[in-house]
């Protein structure tokens, strides 16, 4: 297993079709068909929590 790229807790923007998501890295998965990391970033909208799940490291960068 490769380390991964990023932490639990840190401060990340993400890169989707719609544009950028300022959130915070709230879990590190294991894509069992690629062996790469996945995460969970944790994010508001509209006064609410939301969490993106599956985000590849490709579209994350720190904050």
């Amino acid at each position: 297993m490769k380390a991964t790229e990023f932490k639990k807790g840190q401060s990340v923007v993400v890169t989707t079709k719609n544009g950028k998501v300022e959130g915070t890295i709230s879990g590190v998965d294991m894509n069992v068909c690629t062996f790469e990391a996945d995460y969970s970033v944790d994010y508001l909208k509209e006064g609410k929590t939301w969490t993106m799940i599956c985000v590849p490291a490709r579209a994350i960068e720190l904050a």
